[in-house]
């Protein structure tokens, strides 16, 4: 059975519902088209001969870090459509939690409903590798986002460059804690292709430092719930850690208070704590003081870019690059302020600020 539909273009179904009344009156309206036309009068808009239907594929529909993602794929499929003369589909497919073995399913099912082309972020590199290339052997172009499968026959991968970002989040905690101390990282799914890569760039960076240890590295399976527990768990045992790298945001969509102990900690500025992604609640948790640093994705671009690259590729028969790098936000208390206003006005075109003040 295919897999629940988040959203299609806002006109889908009301398409569907009407398709009968469209037929219905369809030789009515082409008499009146020819009468008009007798008359003297000019002929409207030639129709689109062309549809285009993407299916965009997130890791999990659970996960509140794709919303903006799948805004922005149905706001530029709507643009295209208005500029014609393609009519651009987008449909929003994916099981309702990570899952390598079901997102497999999802894109079979996809092909077998007969998509144009496909984007998908991959839970896992190797489990998304035959469903992908199997769509590009049926002739269904296949790109990826946010997570890649970089050995399957997809055309591109548009992303964050995710071993640098790890990078970069080793230096915004070495930035807060000094060389010193005792680390602990938190990660999703275990084997997903771009928290792996995060988690290499931050160890490979801390690797520098001969008194920075990294104790532990805990998983939560991309689960809120289970974020919660883990880092819980972690700082009752562990009550000396210095600092932590949320490789994702997973525990600070939990409410306020759900983590006692790190929420504690932080407030005392006994552990310090750098996280990935740029959302509006780990905003406001780095403003409050419990987060030294952000490592932020375009999820706008996720989805709006992700489109653009899919058309450019089968309307205008464009190739790229197997890495289309979408950039970074690095985000501290500094300008912190700049990226809550992008939010507000859902503006991210302007480049922010340096994270750190000038000497």
């Amino acid at each position: 059975m295919l897999p629940p539909v988040v959203e299609e273009n806002k006109t889908t179904s009301s398409k569907r519902r009407n398709c009968t009344i469209v037929r219905a009156l369809g030789a009515a309206c082409l008499v009146g088209l020819l009468g008009l036309v007798a008359c003297g009068i000019s002929t409207p808009p030639a129709r689109r001969t062309q549809r285009l239907t993407i299916a965009w594929i997130p890791k999990a529909l659970n996960n509140p870090v794709f919303e903006l993602g799948r805004a922005g794929a149905l706001k530029r499929a709507a643009e295209l459509t208005a500029a014609g003369p393609v009519e651009v589909e987008v449909l929003v497919y994916g099981s309702v939690a990570a899952d390598a073995a079901e997102q497999a399913r999802v894109v079979e099912d996809v092909i077998a409903r007969g998509v144009d082309a496909i984007a998908i972020s991959c839970n896992d590199p190797t489990a998304c590798l035959d469903p992908i290339n199997s769509a590009v052997q049926a002739g269904t172009p296949v790109m990826t986002w946010d997570s890649d499968s970089p050995d399957s026959k997809r055309f591109t991968y548009l992303g964050v460059d995710n071993y640098r970002g790890g990078q970069m989040a080793a230096e915004l905690l070495l930035q807060a804690i000094g060389p010193k101390g005792q680390v602990v990282l938190l990660t999703g799914v275990p084997g997903a292709y771009n928290l792996e890569q995060r988690i290499q760039g931050f160890t490979d960076a801390m690797a520098a430092y001969s008194d920075i240890e990294i104790v532990d590295t805990v998983a939560c399976n991309d689960d809120i719930n289970l974020g919660v527990q883990v880092v819980e768990e972690m700082m009752q045992s562990r009550p000396e850690l210095d600092g932590w790298f949320f490789v994702g945001m997973w525990p600070l969509f939990a409410e306020r208070g759900s983590m006692p102990l790190w929420e504690a900690a932080a407030r005392e500025e006994r552990v310090r704590t750098v996280a990935f992604d740029t959302l509006p609640v780990e905003l406001d948790y780095l403003k409050d003081g419990y987060l030294s640093g952000l490592v932020g994705q375009k999820y706008w671009g996720w989805g709006y870019d992700s489109v653009q690259i899919i058309y450019d590729h089968v309307i205008g028969n464009k190739t790229f690059p197997p890495f289309t790098d979408s950039g970074m936000d690095i985000v501290t208390a500094t300008n912190v302020d700049t990226m809550i206003e992008a939010w507000k006005t859902n503006d991210f075109s302007e480049p922010l600020p340096v994270p750190f003040p000038t000497p």
